[in-house]
């Protein structure tokens, strides 16, 4: 296909190269959208340009619907301020999400005012980048044989004894007299640790450009927008003393290949930029606040210029940077024709949980979430159903928890094991399928950020995490936490991955009526599960695990009720009848098992239009029909409040009443 030419505005080299060469598997859609967005801000009318765009994107395989789609989707949006050809972004990185068009390359080096130099910087960096007990490595630099001025390998102490020999010395530039120039690694390390392999925390990439492409220099108020206008979070912002600020992003990864994807998208974002190719290792050396260097023969002090600017994590920034699919147009002749029956996202049911959905499984303290958790583990990564709940694939899960030790996980394991007759060839495949980890430390975004990793690592379906309240991080029963730990941070990696978040939250304190909960229905049971309500807006299905009453003596039951898409998930009764509340039970066979057992009370399980909590109907159909012959034979607006009185119930009951008479033909 022939390199697009125009006369109007320039493009993009990245569009050029997409419309010469194409896009991978995978990443058509995005490329196109990209690629179209770049010929809106240049300004080229959509008439001109969509049937070379239609070209290239059914020559890559996408169909023309789903093409012209993307392509009027992207000009029905508002254009933008020209990515300059010069400074367009490369293709992504291969596995990585797609990203807009990085900020500091859309504005054209505006310019910031440099915020002026940080009284204390050593102290106060240390204090906002370390732990006091963490150990951080400081290299003075040296003069080789040759001349050249070049960093030693470092001393490592604690945080705490830093700042105790910075406070009996009176300073870091006493500590070491060096005028050669002062180094920190930007990460914590092992004790006396130097390498990428004594690392001890992937906690900040640093970044650093001061010439652009062509060698210029970038000046200091320009490197600084660049950073900003970036939103990325920065734990700190050094003034080198010579020509470059570095800047600590803070990415918090979890392990090392988490932190080279972070490393990617970084280098990615500020492409247009040139930072220094030398930078992307974790042990990285950077200029230390309140150290010295000579320039030229002239005497310059490095400087911290500000602390914690940008996101409040890389973890927030993330989901700040939403794909070209979240808030699309979906025109109604693609709803029209949208296939319902056959629908590529549905992985459990029909149409019970979707890729990027979300479940809330609510249970009173104690009762057995977790081991109910590690059975649908199990039956759904063998594409077994659970309770009738049926995969449409074999499924992968990762289970973050707290609660339980490997003891505690090793019997549940077993008992399920044991009840569901697992066979050795399925443990193996087990095996392959289902990742647990214990997490007892990180909450709020620091959790999600692990967990994106893990789901970046394993390409699980489902992701639970055992129980919420050690997760969450702040007051559940606010709904900014919500919005902020769901809606923005766990849709973030869902829109990304498709993974289902599957949630195990406790139940609130009982109430001290015991009649509180006597009217409940199957939808009021949703929002048992403490704190906001939000969280029950944000779920796609809440499932309600609750222990019942039984008579003495009886075998401990419990109701399991779908509140929310209910007979989607494919629950049936024990008459086979499809519910959306089935009873269970401990298995009665040894081991930690659930199984479905029969209602307590058969007369509920014979009426479908039951909800075991529900308030009791009053409508006895001899009675009610007494009273309507009482009154001429038929219910209508002239007696309907004289029934409804003579009844004991509402005026809209008795209609309803009157409707179920009349089909009952009494």
């Amino acid at each position: 296909m022939p390199r697009y030419r125009s006369s109007g505005p320039s493009l993009p080299r990245r569009t050029l190269d997409y419309l010469q060469h194409g896009a991978a598997e995978g990443m058509r859609n995005a490329e196109l959208f990209d690629a179209t967005c770049q010929f809106r801000d240049a300004g080229h009318p959509l008439e001109d340009v969509e049937e070379q765009l239609l070209a290239r994107a059914m020559a890559d395989g996408l169909a023309e619907a789903e093409a012209r789609h993307a392509i009027r989707s992207a000009y029905a949006r508002t254009s933008r301020e020209p990515v300059c050809a010069a400074m367009a972004s490369p293709a992504p990185v291969a596995g990585q999400p797609r990203r807009p068009a990085p900020a500091t390359a859309k504005l054209e080096r505006a310019v910031m005012v440099v915020p002026a130099p940080v009284d204390d910087g050593f102290v106060r960096l240390i204090d906002a980048c370390f732990l006091p007990d963490e150990f951080v490595s400081i290299a003075p630099s040296t003069e080789t044989e040759d001349g050249e001025i070049v960093p030693r390998r470092g001393v490592t102490l604690t945080a705490a004894e830093w700042k105790s020999k910075v406070a009996a010395k009176g300073g870091i530039d006493r500590v070491f007299g060096t005028k050669l120039g002062l180094f920190i690694r930007i990460n914590p390390m092992c004790k006396d640790g130097a390498t990428n392999e004594e690392v001890a925390a992937f906690r900040h990439v640093l970044v650093e450009f001061d010439r652009d492409e062509v060698g210029n220099l970038i000046p200091k108020e320009e490197q600084y927008h660049a950073v900003m206008a970036s939103g990325m979070p920065v734990s700190a912002l050094i003034d080198s003393g010579n020509k470059s600020l570095h800047a600590w992003i803070r990415v918090d990864a979890p392990d090392e290949a988490e932190y080279k994807r972070r490393v990617a998208i970084i280098w990615e974002w500020f492409s247009g930029i040139n930072l220094d190719k030398l930078n992307r290792n974790a042990s990285r050396l950077s200029r230390c606040p309140d150290g010295w260097r000579t320039v030229d023969g002239d005497l310059r002090r490095q400087r911290l210029l500000a602390l914690g600017i940008g996101a409040g994590s890389w973890t927030a920034w993330e989901a700040e940077q939403a794909t070209p699919d979240e808030g699309a147009l979906m025109p109604i002749s693609q709803l029209a024709a949208y296939d319902t029956t056959c629908d590529p996202n549905n992985i459990l049911g029909k149409r019970w949980l979707c890729r990027g959905g979300s479940l809330v499984v609510v249970g009173q303290s104690g009762i057995g979430k977790s081991s109910l958790c590690m059975q649908l583990m199990i039956l759904w990564a063998l594409g077994i159903p659970a309770f009738n709940i049926t995969p449409v694939t074999p499924l992968r899960s990762v289970l973050i928890q707290a609660e339980n030790d490997v003891g505690d996980l090793a019997e549940m394991y077993q008992g399920v094991r044991r009840g569901m007759g697992i066979t050795p060839e399925q443990e193996a495949i087990l095996n392959e399928r289902i990742f647990i980890y214990r997490d007892t430390t990180r909450t709020g975004a620091e959790f999600v950020d692990a967990a994106s990793a893990l789901v970046d690592r394993h390409k699980p379906d489902l992701v639970w995490a055992d129980p919420l309240l050690n997760y969450i991080g702040d007051e559940i029963s606010e709904q900014r936490v919500i919005s902020d730990f769901c809606c923005k941070l766990l849709n973030a990696v869902s829109l990304r991955t498709g993974v289902v978040w599957c949630l195990l939250h406790h139940t609130g304190k009982p109430s001290k009526d015991p009649k509180a909960a006597s009217h409940w229905t199957a939808s009021d049971l949703a929002y048992s599960g403490l704190g906001s309500s939000a969280l029950v807006n944000w779920a796609r299905e809440t499932a309600v695990l609750v222990r019942i009453k039984m008579p003495d003596g009886a075998p401990p039951t419990f109701q399991l009720s779908m509140t929310k898409r209910r007979t989607r998930a494919g629950m049936v009764d024990s008459t086979g009848t499809p519910t959306d509340t089935i009873f269970v039970r401990h298995s009665q066979h040894g081991g930690i098992c659930w199984e479905q057992c029969e209602s307590p009370d058969p007369a509920v399980e014979a009426n479908p239009n039951r909800y075991k909590m529900g308030r009791k109907s009053g409508f006895d159909p001899v009675a009610f029909k007494g009273v309507i012959d009482a009154h001429g034979g038929s219910l209508t607006k002239v007696n309907v409040d004289e029934v409804a009185a003579k009844s004991k119930c509402s005026p809209r009951t008795a209609w309803n009443w009157w409707k179920q008479l009349k089909n009952n033909d009494l």
